[in-house]
Formats: C-alpha cells, structure tokens, sequence
C-alpha cells in the first residue's frame, strides 16, 4: 500500500467533507490497510486472493461547525478500495 498517498487522499476527502466549517485543520492522521472483514461477510483473516486491497485512513481534526461552535479532537474515518490499475476509490 502507498501509505502516503493514501493519507493525502484521505486528508484530501476528508476537507472536502467538512467544507460547510471554518477553522478547518487536521491534526493528525494515519494511514492504514484495513483488516477488517468485508460488509456483510463474517469474520476473516482480510484480503484474500481475489479481494481488493482495502486502507483505512484515521484524522483528529479541529473546526468550528456552521453554529461557530470549534471544537478540537474530534475524530473521522475514511475508507479506499485500490483498483486493479493501482488508483484508490473512495468507499463508505
């Protein structure tokens, strides 16, 4: 996994998802290949053969809502699927 590339993706998306703050700053963040199983599947070992590669990128961020009210050490989690050409897609 690109682990910086996927973190920039997820920083990236994650701004974009809080445009409706101010005050906006990310701070910290990690990137991750995500191990957990599927939706909808039971428990497993992750990725297997013919799965995508999955990572999950997790912030602490800092802003004020629309109401104004700022707020630091809240948390998010975003989550990628890699294609088959080596891109990353956004999933929920």
């Amino acid at each position: 996994m690109a682990e910086q590339q996927v973190l920039a993706l997820g920083r990236t998306a994650w701004l974009a998802e809080t445009v409706g703050y101010t005050q906006v700053r990310i701070q910290a963040a990690t990137a991750r290949r995500d191990t957990s199983p599927p939706t909808g599947t039971g428990p497993g070992p992750g990725p297997g053969p013919r799965e995508p590669v999955r990572a999950v990128v997790r912030l602490v961020w800092a802003g004020a809502d629309p109401a104004g009210t700022f707020l630091d050490g809240r948390t998010a989690t975003v989550r990628f699927t890699q294609n088959g050409d080596g891109s990353w897609n956004r999933t929920t």
